[in-house]
């Protein structure tokens, strides 16, 4: 496997990681919702969603910057 490809095998599984957070913090701030937690923690959840959102679309930008 030469050097590009294993960049772009970083990046994809990187991505992918991300994608799984994401989706385990969508559920994480459901749960906090339902259960009545205080609203610090809720945000604390929202804002580490938002941070890894930004990521995956910084990621998806800068992939389809580079095909173009």
């Amino acid at each position: 496997m030469n050097t590009t490809s294993r960049i772009l095998q970083d990046v994809a599984n990187h991505y992918n990681h991300l994608i799984v957070e994401h989706q385990k913090l969508d559920k994480e701030v459901e749960r906090l919702h339902t259960t009545y937690q205080p609203d610090h923690v809720i945000k604390a959840a929202k804002l580490n969603k938002l941070h890894l959102k930004q990521e995956i679309e910084t990621i998806k930008d800068n992939l389809s910057a580079m095909i173009k």
